[in-house]
């Protein structure tokens, strides 16, 4: 997907409490679960995130104990699954 929608409303609901830094690393963690539809590799989330410091490292590891999951396929976040097979399921009724 190269694209999904940020509902503001429910965003800052659930965020207002996040620094700048988890903000900008939820929104990155985001556009990674979306632009590859599966969960985040466990080994691979920092790199991918591009965190590099000690505070980059915990607030990444802050933000997905929040609102992620840890499963055998890596870090899965339902709400980006449910947008994910909204996704999927609209390409399908559009092609028939």
């Amino acid at each position: 997907m190269n694209y999904y929608e940020l509902d503001i409303g429910d965003y800052l609901k659930d965020t207002a409490h996040l620094s700048l830094l988890e903000h900008g690393i939820y929104g990155r963690l985001l556009d990674i679960y979306y632009t590859r539809e599966e969960p985040i590799p466990e080994a691979q989330v920092m790199r991918l995130v591009g965190a590099r410091s000690q505070e980059e490292r915990d607030s990444v590891e802050q933000v997905l104990r929040e609102f992620f999951t840890l499963t055998d396929a890596g870090w899965s976040q339902k709400r980006c699954d449910a947008e994910i097979e909204k996704f999927h399921s609209y390409l399908e009724r559009q092609s028939a």
